[in-house]
C-alpha cells in the first residue's frame, strides 16, 4: 500500500477506533475476569444429567480448598497454635470464666442435680444446698485455673486450626471473598485498568495490520488474542519479578510483593477479627474434631471437684451420703452429668463473650503481622497467588472469547456496513 493511502486511512475515525476498541476489550475482559473470581457466590445455571452448565465464582466454588490454602500457605507458616495461645492473657481468660460461672452457679448446680436425681435434690435440706453452693464457689477458682493450665500444656492436641478456619470460611463465603479482595485490592484495580493500556498498545499493532490486510477475520482474531494477552500480562506484572531488580533510578518488582507490609496489615486484621478469635478457638476445643480430649480433661477436673465439694459438706458425710443414696453408678453418673453441663455452659456463656475476645485480638494481630512482614518474597507471594492460579486459564480463555465477540461486533458495526 502506498504512503498516500496510509495517510488517507489514518484520517478516518473508523481506523482510529481500532486501538480504542482494543483498549476497551482489554479493560472489559479483565473486569469480567476479576468479577468471575468472586461472583456469583452460589452456583448459577443448570445441572442437567449431573452436568454443570453455569458458573460460580472461582474462590466461592472452591471454598474448602481456598480455606486450606489460607491455613497452609498463610497462617501455619506464621506461628504455631502454641505460640498464639501463649500470647493470650490467661489471667483475663480465667476471670472471664469465673465471672460467667459465678453469675449462674446455683442455676448450674440445680440443673445438674435435678437431671441426675430430682427426688433427692428436692428433699435435700436448704442448709445442705447452701453449703454445696458455697463450697463449689470456693472451689471454682481452682477448677478454672486447673482447666486453663491443662489447655495451655495440651493446646496442640485440643485445637484444630485447619478445621476451625475451613468451617468458618466455607460457612461464610463472603468473608472468604473479603480476605482476597481486600488483600489484593490495588492489584485487582491494576489488572482492570491496565487492560485498557495494554489493549490500546496492542490495538496500534492491530491498526497497522488492518490497514495492510483489511480481511474480515483480522479484528475478531486480534480481539481474541488481545483478551488473552491483557489478562496474562497483568498477572505477570503483579507477581514478577519476585525479587527487586534495580535498573537505573527504577526498581522493578511484582506489584503485590512491593506492598508486603500493607497487605500484611490487612490480612492480619481480618484474620484476628473474624477467624482466629478466642471465642472461635474455645468453640473449636469444645465442639471440634479434637473435642473428645477436651471432654476428658474437663471430666477429670469436674470429677475431682465433685469429690472435693461433697467431702466437705456435713462434716465429711456428704460424699458417703450421696454415694449411699445414688449408688456408685449413680454417683459416677452425677460426675458425667456435671461435666456435660459444664461443657454446655462454657460453649453457651464463655464462647459468646465478645468483650474478652475483642480484648485479645490485638495481641494475636501483632504476632501474626510481625511474622508476615518478615516472610521472604517467595513465601509472601504464596499467600495470595493460589487465588489467581485456581482456574486461571479458564478466566484467560473467557477473556479471549469476549475479545473475539467484541471483535466481530466491531467489524460489522464499523467496517461491515
Amino acid at each position: 500500500m502506498q504512503e498516500g493511502e496510509w495517510l488517507i486511512k489514518l484520517t478516518e475515525w473508523r481506523y482510529w477506533s481500532i486501538p480504542f476498541v482494543a483498549g476497551f476489550i482489554g479493560w472489559m475482559t479483565n473486569w469480567v475476569a476479576i468479577k468471575m473470581m468472586f461472583y456469583p457466590m452460589e452456583f448459577w445455571g443448570w445441572k442437567p444429567f449431573n452436568l454443570k452448565l453455569g458458573w460460580q465464582g472461582v474462590i466461592p466454588s472452591k471454598a474448602e480448598k481456598m480455606a486450606k490454602v489460607v491455613v497452609r500457605t498463610g497462617l501455619q507458616s506464621l506461628a504455631s497454635v502454641q505460640e498464639v495461645y501463649d500470647q493470650l492473657d490467661k489471667k483475663t481468660l480465667a476471670n472471664s470464666f469465673l465471672e460467667a460461672m459465678e453469675r449462674r452457679l446455683e442455676e448450674y448446680i440445680d440443673d445438674v442435680m435435678l437431671r441426675e436425681n430430682q427426688v433427692v435434690w428436692d428433699n435435700l435440706p436448704l442448709t445442705i444446698k447452701k453449703r454445696i453452693y458455697e463450697q463449689l464457689r470456693k472451689e471454682l477458682p481452682n477448677i478454672i485455673d486447673g482447666l486453663i493450665n491443662d489447655t495451655t500444656k495440651n493446646i496442640e492436641s485440643l485445637f484444630d486450626l485447619e478445621d476451625m478456619v475451613v468451617k468458618k470460611l466455607t460457612q461464610n463465603k463472603h468473608l472468604l471473598n473479603q480476605i482476597f479482595q481486600e488483600a489484593g485490592d490495588k492489584e485487582f484495580k491494576f489488572i482492570i485498568n491496565s487492560g485498557f493500556y495494554f489493549g490500546f498498545l496492542f490495538g496500534l499493532l492491530q491498526l497497522a495490520v488492518w490497514i495492510e490486510y483489511p480481511m474480515g477475520w483480522i479484528l475478531p482474531t486480534f480481539g481474541f488474542i488481545g483478551g488473552i494477552k491483557a489478562n496474562w500480562l497483568a498477572l505477570k506484572i503483579i507477581f514478577s519479578p519476585l525479587e527487586p531488580i534495580k535498573i537505573g533510578p527504577f526498581t522493578l518488582q511484582g506489584l503485590f510483593l512491593k506492598r508486603q507490609k500493607e497487605v500484611a496489615r490487612v490480612l492480619c486484621r481480618i484474620t484476628t477479627e473474624e477467624i482466629i478469635t478466642m471465642n472461635n478457638m474455645l468453640h473449636n476445643m469444645l465442639t471440634g474434631p479434637r473435642s473428645e480430649r477436651t471432654n476428658m480433661l474437663m471430666h477429670q477436673r469436674i470429677s475431682h471437684a465433685v469429690d472435693s465439694v461433697t467431702s466437705k459438706i456435713g462434716f465429711g458425710l456428704g460424699r458417703p451420703m450421696l454415694q449411699t443414696i445414688l449408688g456408685l453408678k449413680g454417683y459416677a453418673s452425677l460426675k458425667n452429668v456435671a461435666k456435660h453441663s459444664a461443657l454446655h455452659f462454657a460453649n453457651e456463656e464463655v464462647c459468646s463473650n465478645q468483650n474478652f475476645s475483642d480484648g485479645q485480638k490485638e495481641i494475636v494481630n501483632q504476632l501474626l503481622r510481625s511474622r508476615m512482614e518478615a516472610l521472604s518474597s517467595r513465601e509472601f507471594r504464596d499467600v495470595l497467588r493460589p487465588a489467581f492460579e485456581e482456574d486461571e486459564w479458564t478466566l484467560i480463555l473467557v477473556g479471549g472469547m469476549l475479545g473475539l465477540l467484541t471483535g466481530i461486533m466491531h467489524y460489522f458495526v464499523t467496517f461491515g456496513l
